[in-house]
């Protein structure tokens, strides 16, 4: 299933990178070895996936150290991930559950004990670093935006507990908060070092915009990830949920969310032209928040056009010969 989706996947914008990419990205692999957040086989997917690339072209104008944080917040989401999977909590709601309350309760400034997992002082680090840059209202929306990621979490868990495939609207509301994007979005304020009042970043365009660029990225992951979530038997991918609610082929389904993920472009640039306007200060602030979402969402696609790469190639490796997973 090895597709060339990346013709299809274009915008009207163009991304940018920081020249910290290099540097941020080994520094992530240090900080968490340092933390004890490092296997063998995450160590090796992390060399190849480069986090501190992704983060490098999110947030391409941001000073050294916020591109670190971003990058160590990334990372830290993928290791959350591999850890609950390799532990067995990604199946057990209970002790998911309660993960993700401590996480949160660090989050809202609780120090980790010696009793908690590495990730949970992982957390503690990166939100001191947030603390020292960020208000505290910052902070909460953060916070919460990571507690809508954790309750996706749960929601997804729960489907594969029972077998349920969701229908294609719920797929996508609750989708918004599953890839914890809102959660990325916000530290393009810090990056960019601007802070938008609360009638501009609230105003119903702005969160058009935003729900539009959230879609964006997480429509293009599942045009370019649904091979790996069919031989996972995971069905929360939208080309997945298109072909199930329509019973159409794969290819199909495929062409369907390309066109959903095209017109989802289109809503983003027509919202664009749209935004409002307040005080000169408070309008240069919103266009350069709108960059940031713009920089997000070309950072995906061309981050995750390698990292897709990276996985199928690693797929056909383990599929064809055990031979080579030890060179």
């Amino acid at each position: 299933m090895d597709h060339d989706y990346s013709a299809q996947l274009v915008y009207p914008f163009f991304g940018s990178i920081s020249p910290y990419a290099d540097a941020v990205d080994q520094a992530t692999l240090a900080w968490a070895e340092t933390f004890g957040l490092l296997t063998d086989e995450t160590r090796r997917k992390s060399r190849c996936l480069q986090y501190g690339l992704l983060a490098a072209r999110a947030y391409p104008r941001a000073d050294r150290e916020m591109v670190q944080i971003a990058a160590d917040w990334i990372a830290w989401l993928f290791f959350m991930d591999d850890q609950c999977d390799e532990a067995g909590i990604g199946r057990d709601l209970q002790q998911m559950t309660a993960l993700h309350e401590r996480f949160l309760a660090v989050l809202e400034g609780a120090s980790p004990s010696a009793q908690d997992w590495a990730l949970t002082h992982a957390l503690a680090d990166i939100r001191r670093r947030l603390a020292v840059r960020a208000p505290d209202g910052w902070l909460r929306r953060f916070s919460e935006h990571a507690r809508l990621y954790f309750t996706a979490n749960r929601w997804e868990t729960v489907n594969r507990q029972l077998g349920t495939t969701p229908n294609v609207a719920t797929y996508c509301a609750a989708r918004l908060f599953s890839g914890a994007v809102y959660a990325c979005f916000d530290l393009i304020e810090l990056a960019e070092q601007i802070e938008l009042p609360f009638y501009a970043r609230y105003h119903s365009t702005v969160q058009q915009l935003e729900q539009a660029a959230n879609n964006i990225i997480c429509w293009c992951n599942d045009v370019l990830s649904y091979p790996k979530e069919i031989q996972h038997g995971d069905h929360h991918n939208l080309v997945l949920v298109i072909q199930r609610e329509y019973q159409c082929s794969l290819s199909e389904a495929v062409e369907r969310a390309l066109a959903l993920h095209a017109l989802e472009t289109s809503t983003f640039v027509q919202k664009r032209a749209q935004i409002p306007h307040f005080n000169p200060a408070v309008n240069t602030a919103l266009e350069t928040y709108i960059d940031g979402l713009q920089f997000w969402i070309c950072a995906n696609r061309d981050w995750s056009l390698t990292a897709v790469r990276y996985a199928l190639a690693r797929e056909t490796r383990t599929t064809h010969t055990a031979v080579t997973s030890l060179s």
